[in-house]
């Protein structure tokens, strides 16, 4: 048994607490250098896990996973996000891919703005290891546009709308509703 539950999201409310209280801090390295209106959850597999279920946390104005999902319907949990989020998967060999489509399904049909990314042949965790790979590449644009307002490139227009790079591309599949 793993010492802590990988679905748990209390280490994700302590760490958010830890760094509003730093922000806070005068002798802290990090004093009144965060915005700490712009938090988000983007997790990996366990992570992700964490992250979902953290979903009702008023703190979080972006969520989002890579290769994970919950492992059965929970309108509960789906009914308690509150912010956009962003699922992504590695195709049909990834384990989580049958867990994301469900979460997504779920939760586009409460209304919550939702963008799904499938690498049809990336498999559990994708090009994640790559720092400049795609799986990075989505996520780091899915936060520039939640946290950071980003309408460019670097942000909205490479995840949605005409130039989006990988709505379209061979070997990525993609979907999307309630988006602004």
């Amino acid at each position: 048994m793993l010492p802590v539950d990988m679905g748990d999201p209390k280490p994700f409310y302590d760490y958010i607490t830890w760094a509003i209280t730093e922000n806070r801090k005068p002798c802290s390295a990090y004093y009144q250098s965060l915005d700490t209106t712009k938090i988000a959850a983007d997790g990996f597999s366990c992570g992700g896990l964490m992250a979902i279920n953290a979903a009702g946390d008023p703190r979080f104005s972006a969520m989002g996973y890579s290769s994970s999902g919950l492992f059965s319907e929970s309108p509960t949990k789906w009914g308690a996000i509150h912010t956009p989020f962003k699922i992504m998967n590695g195709g049909s060999s990834d384990m989580a891919y049958e867990n994301g489509q469900r979460d997504y399904n779920g939760i586009s049909a409460l209304g919550i703005p939702i963008i799904y990314f499938v690498k049809t042949s990336a498999g559990h965790g994708g090009d994640l290891n790559n720092g400049k790979g795609d799986f990075n590449t989505v996520n780091l644009a899915w936060l520039n546009w939640q946290l950071k307002g980003d309408e460019g490139a670097t942000g909205k227009a490479l995840l949605v709308g005409p130039d989006c790079k990988f709505c379209k591309a061979s070997g990525w599949d993609f979907k999307s509703a309630n988006l602004n």
